[in-house]
């Protein structure tokens, strides 16, 4: 059998999954055209309460993740709940007094980015994945860590060796095409956008739809040991952090661009952006 028939079933598979094309921001709302811009653009609907502005800024399936201050547990945030919460406001929001952001990454359509934004109450350290998609710009995933008034961020000792073997989990999922290995380096709702695979220009897919697609794979005796994986960047920011990995498959170069939360204890793969970085032909 091919060994690129894994590689060309999870696009097509994938493709049936999201087949209708994504909504854009609507008729009134930029198409952003850096990544810079959607994080600007992210801003200023905190800044003024809007949801058309973060409607703008972010994928509308995108989910924003941090850990609980109290027990490290997980929590996530939906676009349609983030939207409401600032539509529904009944007080204008006090905009915070500082922010800036610093690009990590960047390569082709995919970015990272850091984003700092202060009150006089708390402080929020957010790390973000962002793509180029038919609608301009758009942030894919979201973490943060909050701090209180004059702390800093926590620091784990062992958290950058914690999550390059939650990483190296991650690649021996691929290699076997195992649905357990994912859920154990991945949160169950982590979203998985890609751009530029098998001539599809964009596209994302649950964990689980992912998951499914490896079991087919596993169930017919499909393996990839081979393809050379490296890990190229961890960023850690108190309880949340960033990676960069990249693959050779049959002379393409693929990276992925993930976002990490420490829940539990743990680290886990929340978001991801994928795919080949090198502009469309």
């Amino acid at each position: 059998m091919s060994k690129s028939l894994p590689w060309v079933t999870f696009a097509l598979l994938s493709a049936c999954t999201h087949s209708m094309p994504m909504p854009s921001p609507g008729p009134s709302s930029p198409r952003h055209a850096s990544p810079e811009q959607a994080v600007q653009a992210y801003f200023r609907a905190s800044d003024e309460g809007s949801g058309r502005q973060l409607r703008s800024a972010f994928h509308p399936d995108a989910l924003m993740h941090w850990a609980d201050g109290g027990d490290g547990a997980l929590r996530t945030l939906t676009q349609l709940e983030w939207w409401q919460r600032l539509d529904d406001r009944t007080q204008a929001p006090a905009p915070a007094s500082e922010r800036h952001q610093t690009m990590l990454d960047r390569e082709g359509s995919f970015a990272l980015l850091e984003a700092t934004s202060r009150w006089p109450s708390h402080t929020f350290v957010d790390l973000m994945l962002a793509m180029e998609t038919p609608s301009g710009w758009r942030i894919v995933g979201k973490v943060f860590h909050k701090l209180a008034p004059g702390e800093e961020l926590p620091r784990f000792p062992s958290a950058e060796q914690e999550i390059r073997a939650v990483l190296e989990g991650k690649i021996r999922a691929h290699a076997l095409y195992s649905p357990a290995l994912l859920l154990q380096t991945h949160t169950a709702d982590c979203r998985y956008y890609r751009a530029h695979v098998e001539g599809e220009r964009f596209a994302w897919e649950s964990l689980s739809v992912g998951a499914a697609i490896y079991a087919a794979l596993e169930d017919a005796g499909e393996r990839d040991p081979d393809s050379p994986w490296n890990i190229l960047k961890v960023e850690v920011r108190g309880s949340v952090a960033a990676a960069k990995l990249e693959v050779l498959f049959r002379g393409v170069r693929y990276i992925d661009h993930l976002l990490l939360v420490r829940t539990g204890g743990q680290w886990r793969i929340s978001s991801a952006a994928w795919g080949d970085p090198r502009p469309s032909p």
